[in-house]
């Protein structure tokens, strides 16, 4: 796995899942929808790239923005104060002091169906971003560490591809299964 590039596992950019600012969420449902049955996907995308009027990737949408999106009250939290180490204790404390999930399913998704993506979007910051020709095991580094995944992927700054942990474990798997015990 040391020679695997990261280019050889992502998801070509102009390939995967991508929606203007501008699209709701609703919108954007249907499109991950569509997409998935149209080409016949076995592993569907879950997330969407942001683009500009350029065509530019601005961002991204996963389903971890989704569903903080669903619940405002995680806006209020600043994450930066809590352990990187969550105990239950201290989950369950955050979620009564912010009351989260309170509202019914139903009336969160009704709520967050009418917002655009760029209200909700992910702007990666340099950290959840890789180069294409960087090898697996750097990517898979990030990921052990917590990184909102999709990684981005790009060369000489410009968003060429997106690296699924899922991706990388299928070679992972591969790789062991190739194994002598």
């Amino acid at each position: 796995m040391k020679n695997l590039k990261v280019k050889d596992l992502m998801i070509p950019a102009e390939e995967y899942c991508r929606v203007r600012k501008e699209t709701t969420l609703y919108e954007a449902m249907q499109i991950l929808v569509c997409q998935g049955k149209e080409k016949n996907l076995a592993h569907p995308h879950r997330d969407l790239l942001v683009e500009d009027e350029n065509g530019d990737i601005i961002g991204k949408v996963t389903m971890l923005d989704i569903f903080k999106s669903m619940e405002p009250s995680y806006f209020k939290m600043n994450y930066r104060d809590h352990p990187t180490v969550l105990g239950t204790e201290y989950v369950q404390k955050i979620y009564a002091d912010f009351n989260l999930w309170s509202d019914p399913l139903s009336t969160l998704c009704q709520k967050c169906a009418k917002l655009t993506v760029e209200e909700l979007m992910h702007s990666p910051g340099k950290s959840e971003k890789i180069d294409e020709d960087a090898s697996i095991d750097k990517a898979l580094h990030a990921f052990v560490f917590g990184l909102h995944q999709p990684i981005l992927v790009q060369k000489d700054g410009k968003v060429t591809g997106v690296l699924r942990l899922g991706d990388i474990f299928e070679s992972v798997r591969e790789a062991i299964l190739a194994c002598e015990i």
